[in-house]
Protein backbone atom coordinates (compact mmCIF):
# COMPACT_ATOMS: atom_id res chain seq x y z
CA UNK A 1 0.00 0.00 0.00
CA UNK A 2 1.23 3.36 0.37
CA UNK A 3 4.12 4.72 2.46
CA UNK A 4 4.19 7.55 5.28
CA UNK A 5 4.86 10.17 2.36
CA UNK A 6 1.43 9.76 0.65
CA UNK A 7 0.18 7.43 -2.45
CA UNK A 8 2.82 8.00 -5.53
CA UNK A 9 1.90 5.44 -7.88
CA UNK A 10 -1.71 5.43 -9.02
CA UNK A 11 -2.27 1.60 -7.54
CA UNK A 12 -1.22 2.43 -4.82
CA UNK A 13 -3.94 5.65 -5.05
CA UNK A 14 -6.86 2.74 -6.32
CA UNK A 15 -5.90 0.37 -3.72
CA UNK A 16 -5.62 2.75 -0.41
CA UNK A 17 -8.66 1.98 1.91
CA UNK A 18 -9.73 5.42 3.43
CA UNK A 19 -10.63 5.04 6.85
CA UNK A 20 -11.11 9.00 8.24
CA UNK A 21 -14.26 9.34 10.16
CA UNK A 22 -16.63 12.16 8.59
CA UNK A 23 -16.76 14.56 11.75
CA UNK A 24 -12.62 14.70 11.06
CA UNK A 25 -13.11 15.53 7.75
CA UNK A 26 -15.76 18.65 8.20
CA UNK A 27 -13.16 19.95 10.99
CA UNK A 28 -11.04 20.46 8.81
CA UNK A 29 -12.58 21.70 6.17
CA UNK A 30 -14.45 24.32 8.92
CA UNK A 31 -10.75 25.48 9.68
CA UNK A 32 -10.87 26.67 6.31
CA UNK A 33 -13.99 28.40 6.66
CA UNK A 34 -13.01 30.34 9.97
CA UNK A 35 -11.80 33.51 8.26
CA UNK A 36 -15.73 34.21 6.54
CA UNK A 37 -17.41 33.62 10.02
CA UNK A 38 -19.75 36.53 9.35
CA UNK A 39 -20.93 35.07 6.20
CA UNK A 40 -21.68 31.83 8.06
CA UNK A 41 -23.39 33.46 10.37
CA UNK A 42 -25.80 36.03 8.23
CA UNK A 43 -26.66 32.14 6.22
CA UNK A 44 -27.35 30.47 9.29
CA UNK A 45 -29.30 33.16 10.25
CA UNK A 46 -31.37 33.73 6.93
CA UNK A 47 -31.73 29.45 6.22
CA UNK A 48 -33.39 29.48 9.48
CA UNK A 49 -35.72 32.69 9.00
CA UNK A 50 -36.64 31.33 5.33
CA UNK A 51 -37.72 27.94 7.03
CA UNK A 52 -39.92 29.64 9.69
CA UNK A 53 -41.59 31.48 6.90
CA UNK A 54 -41.87 28.74 4.56
CA UNK A 55 -43.45 26.58 7.31
CA UNK A 56 -46.04 29.52 8.07
CA UNK A 57 -47.95 28.96 4.44
CA UNK A 58 -49.35 25.96 5.24
CA UNK A 59 -50.50 27.04 9.00
CA UNK A 60 -51.69 30.54 6.62
CA UNK A 61 -53.84 27.73 4.47
CA UNK A 62 -55.38 26.15 7.63
CA UNK A 63 -56.32 30.01 9.05
CA UNK A 64 -58.01 30.70 5.80
CA UNK A 65 -60.23 27.64 5.78
CA UNK A 66 -61.16 27.62 9.19
CA UNK A 67 -61.97 31.49 9.53
CA UNK A 68 -62.64 32.57 6.36
CA UNK A 69 -63.99 30.18 3.84
CA UNK A 70 -66.05 27.84 5.44
CA UNK A 71 -67.68 30.28 7.70
CA UNK A 72 -68.21 32.52 4.36
CA UNK A 73 -66.32 35.38 5.67
CA UNK A 74 -64.65 36.87 3.03
CA UNK A 75 -64.09 40.19 4.19
CA UNK A 76 -61.07 37.91 6.75
CA UNK A 77 -59.07 37.61 2.98
CA UNK A 78 -58.18 41.80 3.56
CA UNK A 79 -56.13 41.30 6.12
CA UNK A 80 -54.78 37.60 5.22
CA UNK A 81 -54.05 38.52 1.53
CA UNK A 82 -51.15 41.27 2.60
CA UNK A 83 -49.98 39.07 5.15
CA UNK A 84 -49.42 35.88 3.26
CA UNK A 85 -47.84 38.17 0.22
CA UNK A 86 -45.44 39.53 2.99
CA UNK A 87 -44.78 36.01 4.31
CA UNK A 88 -44.05 34.84 0.75
CA UNK A 89 -41.76 38.03 -0.31
CA UNK A 90 -39.49 37.49 2.48
CA UNK A 91 -39.02 33.52 2.12
CA UNK A 92 -37.76 34.84 -1.46
CA UNK A 93 -35.52 37.56 -0.68
CA UNK A 94 -34.13 35.56 2.99
CA UNK A 95 -33.40 32.24 0.14
CA UNK A 96 -31.35 35.14 -1.82
CA UNK A 97 -29.59 35.83 1.21
CA UNK A 98 -28.74 32.23 2.56
CA UNK A 99 -27.42 31.28 -0.89
CA UNK A 100 -25.33 34.51 -1.64
CA UNK A 101 -23.84 34.10 1.44
CA UNK A 102 -23.01 30.56 1.22
CA UNK A 103 -21.57 30.52 -2.26
CA UNK A 104 -19.30 33.34 -1.08
CA UNK A 105 -18.03 30.82 1.50
CA UNK A 106 -17.67 27.84 -0.55
CA UNK A 107 -15.86 29.80 -3.47
CA UNK A 108 -13.29 31.15 -1.10
CA UNK A 109 -12.79 27.67 0.94
CA UNK A 110 -12.14 25.71 -2.48
CA UNK A 111 -9.52 28.82 -2.85
CA UNK A 112 -7.93 28.38 0.34
CA UNK A 113 -7.83 24.72 -0.33
CA UNK A 114 -6.13 24.76 -4.00
CA UNK A 115 -3.53 27.31 -2.29
CA UNK A 116 -2.89 24.93 0.70
CA UNK A 117 -2.24 21.76 -2.15
CA UNK A 118 0.11 24.51 -4.47
CA UNK A 119 2.55 25.19 -1.55
CA UNK A 120 3.10 21.56 -0.70
CA UNK A 121 3.36 20.70 -4.50
CA UNK A 122 6.43 22.90 -4.26
CA UNK A 123 8.38 21.40 -1.31
CA UNK A 124 6.71 17.90 -2.07
CA UNK A 125 9.41 15.03 -3.20
CA UNK A 126 10.36 14.54 -6.06
CA UNK A 127 9.45 10.94 -5.84
CA UNK A 128 5.98 11.75 -5.72
CA UNK A 129 6.13 13.15 -9.07
CA UNK A 130 7.96 10.34 -11.12
CA UNK A 131 6.19 7.34 -9.17
CA UNK A 132 2.97 9.11 -9.84
CA UNK A 133 1.09 10.92 -12.90
CA UNK A 134 0.99 14.70 -13.27
CA UNK A 135 -2.93 14.16 -14.33
CA UNK A 136 -3.50 12.32 -11.39
CA UNK A 137 -2.62 15.28 -9.12
CA UNK A 138 -3.65 17.79 -11.19
CA UNK A 139 -7.24 15.97 -11.27
CA UNK A 140 -7.31 17.16 -7.39
CA UNK A 141 -6.75 20.37 -7.22
CA UNK A 142 -9.57 20.41 -10.44
CA UNK A 143 -11.84 17.66 -10.01
CA UNK A 144 -12.29 17.09 -6.70
CA UNK A 145 -12.21 20.69 -5.59
CA UNK A 146 -14.92 21.60 -7.45
CA UNK A 147 -16.82 18.52 -5.82
CA UNK A 148 -16.52 20.65 -2.59
CA UNK A 149 -16.81 23.60 -4.36
CA UNK A 150 -20.72 22.61 -5.90
CA UNK A 151 -20.87 21.05 -2.10
CA UNK A 152 -20.57 24.02 0.00
CA UNK A 153 -22.35 25.75 -2.72
CA UNK A 154 -25.51 24.25 -2.78
CA UNK A 155 -25.57 20.94 -0.69
CA UNK A 156 -24.56 22.61 2.36
CA UNK A 157 -27.45 25.01 2.12
CA UNK A 158 -29.89 22.44 1.48
CA UNK A 159 -28.50 20.13 4.62
CA UNK A 160 -29.44 23.37 6.48
CA UNK A 161 -32.79 24.24 5.36
CA UNK A 162 -33.85 20.66 4.82
CA UNK A 163 -33.13 19.62 8.26
CA UNK A 164 -34.50 22.91 9.57
CA UNK A 165 -37.84 22.67 8.24
CA UNK A 166 -38.36 19.29 8.69
CA UNK A 167 -37.95 20.10 12.73
CA UNK A 168 -40.03 23.01 12.25
CA UNK A 169 -42.49 20.95 10.80
CA UNK A 170 -42.48 18.56 13.43
CA UNK A 171 -42.89 21.08 15.76
CA UNK A 172 -45.96 22.54 14.56
CA UNK A 173 -47.33 19.26 13.68
CA UNK A 174 -47.44 18.06 17.58
CA UNK A 175 -48.61 21.44 18.70
CA UNK A 176 -51.87 21.00 15.84
CA UNK A 177 -52.73 17.46 16.92
CA UNK A 178 -50.46 14.93 18.41
CA UNK A 179 -52.36 11.85 17.84
CA UNK A 180 -52.16 13.00 13.89
CA UNK A 181 -48.85 13.98 13.69
CA UNK A 182 -47.36 10.42 15.52
CA UNK A 183 -49.48 8.87 12.76
CA UNK A 184 -47.79 10.85 9.98
CA UNK A 185 -44.15 9.77 11.73
CA UNK A 186 -44.50 6.42 11.94
CA UNK A 187 -42.95 5.66 8.73
CA UNK A 188 -40.00 8.13 9.13
CA UNK A 189 -37.53 5.69 11.16
CA UNK A 190 -37.76 3.32 7.45
CA UNK A 191 -36.57 6.23 5.89
CA UNK A 192 -33.36 6.77 8.05
CA UNK A 193 -32.39 3.23 8.25
CA UNK A 194 -32.91 3.04 4.34
CA UNK A 195 -30.63 6.44 4.06
CA UNK A 196 -28.18 4.82 6.49
CA UNK A 197 -27.93 1.42 4.53
CA UNK A 198 -27.42 3.33 1.08
CA UNK A 199 -25.00 6.36 2.28
CA UNK A 200 -22.42 3.35 2.81
CA UNK A 201 -22.78 2.01 -0.81
CA UNK A 202 -23.04 5.24 -1.57
CA UNK A 203 -19.64 6.90 -0.37
CA UNK A 204 -17.91 3.43 -1.54
CA UNK A 205 -19.18 4.47 -5.46
CA UNK A 206 -17.89 7.71 -5.31
CA UNK A 207 -14.65 7.31 -4.08
CA UNK A 208 -14.63 4.88 -6.55
CA UNK A 209 -16.08 7.14 -8.89
CA UNK A 210 -13.38 9.96 -8.17
CA UNK A 211 -10.04 7.57 -8.19
CA UNK A 212 -11.19 6.44 -12.20
CA UNK A 213 -11.78 10.04 -13.20
CA UNK A 214 -8.37 10.74 -11.94
CA UNK A 215 -7.26 7.87 -13.96
CA UNK A 216 -8.70 9.08 -16.67
CA UNK A 217 -7.29 12.74 -16.47
CA UNK A 218 -3.97 10.98 -15.73
CA UNK A 219 -4.45 9.04 -19.01
CA UNK A 220 -5.39 12.45 -21.09
CA UNK A 221 -2.43 14.32 -19.85
CA UNK A 222 0.57 11.80 -20.42
CA UNK A 223 -0.95 11.60 -23.81
CA UNK A 224 -1.27 14.95 -24.91
CA UNK A 225 2.24 15.59 -23.28
CA UNK A 226 3.95 12.97 -24.95
CA UNK A 227 2.04 13.56 -28.42
CA UNK A 228 5.44 13.53 -30.36
CA UNK A 229 6.57 10.34 -29.33
CA UNK A 230 3.35 8.60 -29.33
CA UNK A 231 3.38 9.65 -32.94
CA UNK A 232 6.90 9.17 -33.68
CA UNK A 233 6.65 5.53 -32.78
CA UNK A 234 3.17 4.92 -34.79
CA UNK A 235 1.54 4.24 -31.66
CA UNK A 236 -1.95 5.88 -31.85
CA UNK A 237 -3.44 2.63 -31.46
CA UNK A 238 -2.22 1.64 -28.20
CA UNK A 239 -2.66 5.42 -26.66
CA UNK A 240 -6.20 4.91 -28.13
CA UNK A 241 -7.08 1.55 -26.46
CA UNK A 242 -5.70 3.15 -23.25
CA UNK A 243 -7.56 5.88 -23.59
CA UNK A 244 -10.57 3.57 -23.91
CA UNK A 245 -10.13 1.07 -21.02
CA UNK A 246 -9.77 4.38 -18.39
CA UNK A 247 -12.87 5.75 -20.37
CA UNK A 248 -14.70 2.64 -19.40
CA UNK A 249 -13.86 2.12 -15.98
CA UNK A 250 -14.88 6.20 -15.43
CA UNK A 251 -17.88 5.16 -17.20
CA UNK A 252 -18.95 2.14 -15.35
CA UNK A 253 -17.84 3.55 -11.69
CA UNK A 254 -20.62 6.00 -12.68
CA UNK A 255 -22.92 4.18 -13.41
CA UNK A 256 -22.46 1.94 -9.94
CA UNK A 257 -23.09 5.51 -8.41
CA UNK A 258 -26.22 6.26 -10.45
CA UNK A 259 -27.55 3.17 -9.65
CA UNK A 260 -27.00 3.47 -6.04
CA UNK A 261 -28.04 7.06 -5.44
CA UNK A 262 -31.47 6.12 -7.63
CA UNK A 263 -32.21 3.96 -5.42
CA UNK A 264 -33.09 6.78 -2.70
CA UNK A 265 -36.16 8.60 -4.16
CA UNK A 266 -38.31 5.58 -5.49
CA UNK A 267 -38.30 4.45 -1.88
CA UNK A 268 -39.09 7.47 -0.23
CA UNK A 269 -42.07 9.01 -2.81
CA UNK A 270 -43.90 5.25 -1.73
CA UNK A 271 -43.51 5.88 1.90
CA UNK A 272 -45.14 9.68 1.05
CA UNK A 273 -47.58 8.23 -0.50
CA UNK A 274 -48.47 5.91 2.18
CA UNK A 275 -48.33 8.54 4.93
CA UNK A 276 -50.80 10.61 2.95
CA UNK A 277 -53.22 7.46 2.97
CA UNK A 278 -52.72 6.97 6.52
CA UNK A 279 -52.97 10.70 7.28
CA UNK A 280 -56.60 11.10 4.79
CA UNK A 281 -58.00 7.85 6.72
CA UNK A 282 -57.31 8.79 9.67
CA UNK A 283 -58.11 12.31 9.68
CA UNK A 284 -61.44 11.93 7.86
CA UNK A 285 -62.42 9.59 11.05
CA UNK A 286 -61.09 12.76 13.46
CA UNK A 287 -62.97 15.60 11.72
CA UNK A 288 -66.09 13.17 11.80
CA UNK A 289 -65.58 12.99 15.90
CA UNK A 290 -65.00 16.80 15.67
CA UNK A 291 -61.22 15.91 17.52
CA UNK A 292 -59.78 18.64 14.32
CA UNK A 293 -61.14 20.55 11.83
CA UNK A 294 -60.65 20.08 7.78
CA UNK A 295 -58.07 23.25 7.78
CA UNK A 296 -56.36 21.30 10.07
CA UNK A 297 -56.75 18.11 8.04
CA UNK A 298 -55.51 20.14 5.02
CA UNK A 299 -52.07 21.80 7.30
CA UNK A 300 -51.40 18.48 7.91
CA UNK A 301 -51.07 17.25 4.62
CA UNK A 302 -48.98 20.47 3.45
CA UNK A 303 -47.21 19.91 6.69
CA UNK A 304 -46.21 16.01 5.33
CA UNK A 305 -45.58 16.83 1.79
CA UNK A 306 -43.60 19.75 3.89
CA UNK A 307 -41.06 17.21 5.51
CA UNK A 308 -41.21 14.30 2.88
CA UNK A 309 -39.80 16.52 0.39
CA UNK A 310 -36.68 18.20 2.24
CA UNK A 311 -36.37 14.60 3.39
CA UNK A 312 -36.17 13.71 -0.34
CA UNK A 313 -33.78 16.08 -0.85
CA UNK A 314 -31.49 15.42 1.73
CA UNK A 315 -31.48 11.83 0.47
CA UNK A 316 -30.02 13.46 -3.13
CA UNK A 317 -27.98 15.64 -1.02
CA UNK A 318 -26.61 13.37 1.37
CA UNK A 319 -25.30 11.85 -2.05
CA UNK A 320 -23.78 14.83 -3.10
CA UNK A 321 -22.05 14.77 0.63
CA UNK A 322 -21.07 10.99 0.11
CA UNK A 323 -18.96 12.71 -3.09
CA UNK A 324 -17.99 15.61 -1.23
CA UNK A 325 -16.50 13.84 1.54
CA UNK A 326 -14.40 11.22 -0.99
CA UNK A 327 -12.84 14.32 -2.34
CA UNK A 328 -12.30 16.23 0.78
CA UNK A 329 -9.85 13.03 1.76
CA UNK A 330 -8.25 13.03 -1.38
CA UNK A 331 -7.36 16.41 -1.11
CA UNK A 332 -6.61 16.27 2.49
CA UNK A 333 -4.41 13.45 1.48
CA UNK A 334 -2.21 15.74 -1.03
CA UNK A 335 -1.72 18.49 1.32
CA UNK A 336 -0.90 16.09 4.38
CA UNK A 337 1.38 14.06 2.23
CA UNK A 338 4.98 14.22 4.07
CA UNK A 339 8.18 15.66 2.67
CA UNK A 340 11.09 12.62 2.52
CA UNK A 341 13.83 15.29 1.86
CA UNK A 342 13.73 18.59 3.50
CA UNK A 343 15.33 21.76 2.39
CA UNK A 344 18.27 23.64 4.80
CA UNK A 345 16.78 26.60 6.78
CA UNK A 346 18.06 29.81 4.49
CA UNK A 347 20.52 30.71 7.34
CA UNK A 348 21.71 27.25 7.04
CA UNK A 349 22.22 26.94 3.23
CA UNK A 350 24.44 30.31 2.97
CA UNK A 351 26.70 29.00 5.70
CA UNK A 352 27.09 25.77 3.50
CA UNK A 353 27.44 27.49 0.10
Amino acid sequence: MSGPWGAFSTRQEEERKRTVPDRVLLKRLYEYAKPFKKNLAIGIAAIVLSSVTGLAAPYMHKVAIDQIIQPRDLSGFLWWLPLFILVVLGNYFLQYVQVYQMRIIGENVVARIRDSIMERLQVISLRYFSEGEVGRILSRPVNDANTIRIFLRMGFTSILVDTSSILGTFVIMFTLNYRLAVLALLILPVAVIAVWFFGKASRKAYRRALSTLAGLTARMQEDLSGMKVIQAFVQEDGAKEAFGKKQDENVKANIRAILVSSSYQPMVILMRLVGTLVLLWYGTAFIKTGSITVGTLVAFIEYQFSYFMPLMDLIAVYDQYQSAMAATERLLDLVDTKVEVSDPPPELAVVLE
